[in-house]
């Protein structure tokens, strides 16, 4: 396959085509990360919220979407997103999209939908509470992403800097792709480094927080919810091994194999938004992960649900970047 020119802006990125009424078609070529096998996976859930989003009246707002990979997507074939309307309610909606590629089912996603002004008429009493967002860190603790990767990384030796095709293919996601990032030094190590603030932690003591806004502006203002559900699948599932003290990218293989989002409250995915990972069950192989998004006045905007299929290779040391 050719080598993929990363461009920077979201929108275009993941616009979607009608082809006809409830079918969508991606419009733009399909982003397969470097060494990875198909479609980044985030790529998928955004694209068919977009669909959904795209069926309902401009007055409603997605709450939560549940998601399941059933077959990788390969970045040579146009996706089909199949949106089937199964309520269509005063207040809520609710939408089934089926995405297929060369006619095989190889993802499906169910999305619920809520007035946007049903939250206006509140009532006089409610629960409320949110989980505070992690305060061991201060946001200047923080690096743009290649900073970070070269102090953390390379300098520290976890990444052998030899390598430098692939260390220029991986780093050219922080200059040129859609999103910008923001990580720790640490972010890159394993956890046992003597200034690691998560050295001698056992996995659910440990939280991975990071970074995350768009490039480009976002201009329409329901695509940030679709700008969120692309990021949801960025860095989640991927921390796993932070909580194991092993080197990032040291799986032999990793698959998602379902993904879910709750929309708490619109945010803005032009501004930081703080990302913060828990990893609560390991074991047979499935890795649950659970991730809390805040927007930067640090109120929770979104949770984030993901399982997936994680082999390790005991053996491996080094980094496989």
């Amino acid at each position: 396959m050719d080598e993929y020119t990363y461009r920077s802006n979201l929108e275009k990125i993941l616009q979607i085509s009608k082809v006809r009424e409830d079918v969508y078609q991606n419009a733009e070529r399909l982003f397969v990360p470097p060494g990875a096998r198909g479609v980044f996976g985030g790529t998928l859930v955004a694209q068919a919220l977009f669909a959904a989003i795209k069926t309902v009246s401009e007055d409603f707002i997605p709450t939560s979407f549940h998601s399941y990979f059933l077959v990788g997507a390969d970045g040579k074939t146009p996706i089909y997103y199949h949106v089937s309307r199964l309520r269509d309610g005063n207040k809520s909606g609710t939408r089934e999209v089926k995405a297929y590629q060369r006619d095989q089912l190889i993802f499906t996603q169910t999305v619920s939908f809520t007035l946007k002004d049903l939250g206006k008429t509140k009532p006089k009493q409610e629960l409320k509470h949110h989980k505070p967002a992690p305060s061991n860190r201060s946001f200047d603790d923080y690096l743009p992403a290649a900073e970070s990767f070269q102090k953390g990384a390379i300098d520290t030796g976890i990444v052998k800097s030899d390598a430098k095709a692939a260390l220029d293919n991986f780093m050219r996601r922080f200059y040129e792709g859609p999103t910008e990032y923001l990580f720790t030094k640490e972010f890159w190590g394993i956890g046992n480094e003597p200034t690691n603030p998560d050295k001698g932690k056992k996995p659910h003591e440990i939280t991975v927080d990071f970074y995350l806004r768009v490039r480009e502006p976002i201009t329409e203002e329901l695509f940030n919810y679709v700008a969120l559900a692309y990021l949801s699948d960025a860095y989640i599932l991927v921390t796993v091994m932070k909580f194991h003290h092993r080197p990032l990218y040291s799986s032999v293989f990793s698959v998602s194999l379902d993904h879910s989002v709750y929309f708490h409250k619109p945010t803005n995915m032009n501004d930081w938004t703080h990302f913060s990972v828990e990893h609560p069950k390991s074991g047979n192989n499935r890795q649950l992960m659970l991730g809390h998004v805040y927007n930067k006045d640090e109120e929770m905007v979104a949770s984030i649900v993901q399982e997936g299929l994680v082999v390790i290779n005991d053996g491996l040391l080094k980094s496989n970047l």
